[in-house]
């Protein structure tokens, strides 16, 4: 095989060469992407108003934004509201390396944004869900989906096989959630975070997030 295909670095995290070296299908339904998707919504919820303030805020200004700017303007306070965190079982860690060895292939990435189960106070020990997000959508010099999915490998091969990894990339204003089990790969549609429908329903299935990792990894 060519070895370019193995360079992950060097490909930018591509994310075609990616699902070909590993055997990967991707597909738009699945049956744990649904259960992701499918959040409950109360009929009379509505934003927080510090997010409402952002979601304006990101909706005026956001073009403007660098990724590090997006970051503190508008995803740290959702993060904040969803409430992410479970003590000493899920716990959020921002910019962590993470590499290992999956079908032979090493492989390392620096994770914008992931929740994994503690290891003593703030080191990430067995990652469940992943984060990238890049301002410039596909003109970023790397490829948000791919480097989102080299962690979800990584991820996987530190759990159980039959354990679903979570995933979500960023492509400015537009948000895609993915799961990972087995060689099965799904992404869903985009979510308009500037629009105050589809945030509400980010905000929730970023919630059902952490429910589903409780639930399916016994916390």
């Amino acid at each position: 095989m060519n070895q370019d295909i193995l360079d992950i670095k060097k490909m930018r995290y591509e994310l075609d060469p990616i699902l070909y070296h590993f055997g990967l299908t991707r597909n738009k339904q699945g049956a744990i992407l649904e259960s992701l998707l499918a959040a409950q919504i109360a009929q009379d919820f509505v934003l927080p108003p510090l997010l409402e303030q952002q979601r304006q805020k990101l909706e005026t200004e956001g073009d403007l934004w660098n990724e590090e700017e997006l970051k503190m303007h508008f995803l740290s306070f959702v993060f904040v509201l969803c409430d992410f965190e479970v003590p000493h079982k899920v716990k959020l860690f921002y910019e962590r390396s993470l590499a290992g060895l999956v079908q032979n292939t090493p492989l390392s990435v620096v994770c914008d944004a992931l929740l994994a189960r503690p290891m003593g106070i703030n080191t990430p020990q067995q990652p469940y869900f992943f984060l990238q997000e890049f301002k410039k959508g596909k003109k970023a010099k790397d490829d948000a989906e791919g480097q989102m999915l080299i962690a979800m490998l990584i991820a996987q091969s530190f759990n159980a096989a039959d354990y679903p990894i979570f995933g979500c990339y960023l492509l400015g204003k537009d948000w895609y959630f993915t799961t990972l089990e087995g060689k099965n790969y799904c992404c869903s549609r985009s979510y308009d975070a500037t629009q105050t429908e589809q945030l509400v329903q980010i905000f929730h299935i970023l919630r059902n997030i952490k429910q589903l990792i409780v639930k399916i990894y016994n916390l």
